[in-house]
């Protein structure tokens, strides 16, 4: 991966795509940073910076680690590090928001992870991966210091942990002096990301990765295909954070892998019904597997088999097992096991399965029509699939909360052509399609109805505090996706 080898102004306009008069703002970011590293790093002087993008995807919310596509884009709101190779192994970190106290340790493998929860676990995801795929040698491998700054909301479904783990990824191979595709690194960082805990899928790195400035990216899976879609200026996306934190705490975990579970069934349970429909032998890894493109002509449409094999009611365990011809424990070991090694616990509600096929492969569905209807400048049809993409992922995901039902309602009052939760859900962020010379009405009406009315009437919630508005809520503008360049060079 080669360093940009840009001045600093040409710098921030490749990778912001804004006028000059807003890339001010930036540029002193990167001069705070790295101030801050020579004032904790004072043996050493920084030598490169590296930045990486979160991201808000516009549909196909849950469908990348079910094999189908996605549509987000990169933000211009990114993860930053000033950093130099270390003397030896060691890799130490500081965060310019006290909130997130120094972390060290010792680029070795394998990497021993802190306490669940930790920042520091995201840095460890990239540098454990990397050690791992081979990219770096696990017996000559050269730490980093860096100093870290951030402007993604945390917990907010914009993908700030693994822009850090992208950014963390780049530090360490470019303290290492590795290249690497973009594409396979994209594919290496889906699966470190996974030393957290949590099974997701491989849009979040694709994008921080590969986007481009005033595109979003039409990302597909198995093997990793991207396609960039311009965006027109007459529509604009924007985000509002609905102040209810998505961490991927205990909870939200269960929550999330559960639906990576019940997507597993779905798969074995129909794969077993398509076999015994045709007599021929299927075996599916993931949904898309069992689609009419992958399947090809000699397969029925599988809507009214995957009806049958299912049932549109929540199974227990012991019924999976019984339509599998398997015994319960060997479906836990099968199809129920998590990252960590531990099945997931039966859900008391059993495994709402069918609900789950459905939202996956009409949201999938809905990527296709969207991406068709952006480049023909359909603006109505993109809200429309939006809203649906909403709804299914309410009613069959069961994804949102009552503040993101509210903030999409609210949208759609204030003028909004559609609107949706965006990122994994239960908490976090909507995204909002608005004609662009509605822009400014519409963000004075959101934040009257929302963050000046329905934030202070239910005081009783859980909401975040906010300094600044335009943290919460704001217009996105695509940018490019990750990279890093020499500091003082160019």
């Amino acid at each position: 991966m080669r360093p940009l080898q840009l001045d600093s102004s040409d710098v921030l306009h490749a990778l912001y795509n804004r006028p000059p008069r807003e890339l001010s703002a930036h540029g002193i970011r990167y001069e705070r940073l790295r101030q801050l590293f020579k004032t904790r790093f004072p043996e050493s002087d920084p030598k490169f910076i590296v930045r990486a993008p979160g991201r808000v995807n516009l549909i196909g919310e849950h469908t990348d680690y079910n094999g189908y596509p996605v549509l987000p884009m990169a933000l211009d709101r990114d993860i930053l590090f000033t950093a130099a190779p270390s003397n030896g192994t060691t890799v130490d970190l500081i965060n310019e928001n006290p909130q997130f106290e120094r972390r060290s340790f010792n680029a070795t493998f394998p990497v021993a992870p802190f306490e669940r929860g930790d920042w520091g676990n995201y840095v460890k995801a990239a540098v454990h991966g990397l050690l791992e795929a081979g990219l770096v040698s696990k017996s000559k491998a050269v730490g980093f210091h860096a100093a870290v700054g951030g402007t993604i909301p945390e917990s907010a479904g914009l993908s700030s942990s693994s822009a850090m783990v992208v950014a963390a990824a780049l530090a360490f191979l470019a303290a290492n002096g590795v290249e690497c595709d973009r594409n396979a690194l994209a594919d290496i960082l889906a699966r470190a990301e996974r030393y957290v805990g949590s099974e997701g899928g491989g849009m979040d790195q694709a994008v921080s990765l590969l986007a481009e400035a005033g595109h979003a990216l039409r990302i597909d899976f198995f093997p990793l295909r991207t396609e960039l879609v311009p965006l027109r200026q007459e529509l604009t996306f924007i985000v509002c954070n609905s102040l209810i934190r998505a961490p991927k705490s205990e909870s939200v975990r269960y929550a999330y892998n559960r639906r990576v579970v019940e997507c597993r069934l779905a798969t074995a349970l129909l794969s077993r019904a398509v076999t015994q429909r045709t007599g021929r032998t299927v075996k599916a890894e993931r949904l898309s597997d069992l689609s009419s493109a992958q399947l090809g002509p000699a397969y029925p449409e599988l809507g009214e088999t995957a009806r049958h094999a299912i049932g549109e009611r929540p199974l227990s365990l012991s019924a999976v097992a019984e339509l599998l011809a398997m015994t319960p424990r060997q479906v836990q070991r099968e199809y129920c096991m998590q990252r960590d090694g531990t099945p997931l616990p039966e859900p008391p509600d059993g495994f709402r399965i069918w609900n789950r096929y459905r939202h996956i492969v009409t949201e999938a569905a809905r990527v296709g029509l969207t991406v068709k209807a952006l480049k023909s400048g359909d603006n109505t049809e993109v809200g429309r699939l939006m809203n649906q993409s909403h709804a299914s992922c309410r009613d069959d995901y069961e994804i949102s909360c009552p503040e993101l039902d509210t903030l999409v309602s609210l949208g759609l009052e204030n003028g909004a052509l559609g609107a949706r939760l965006t990122g994994a859900g239960f908490g976090g962020c909507t995204v909002h399609a608005v004609p662009t010379e509605t822009v400014a009405e519409f963000l004075k009406k959101m934040d009257v109805s929302y963050y000046k009315g329905y934030v202070k009437r239910e005081q009783a919630r859980p909401f975040s505090s906010f300094n600044n508005l335009n943290d919460v809520m704001f217009s996105c503008h695509a940018a490019s996706g990750a990279d890093f360049w020499p500091v003082g060079e160019g």
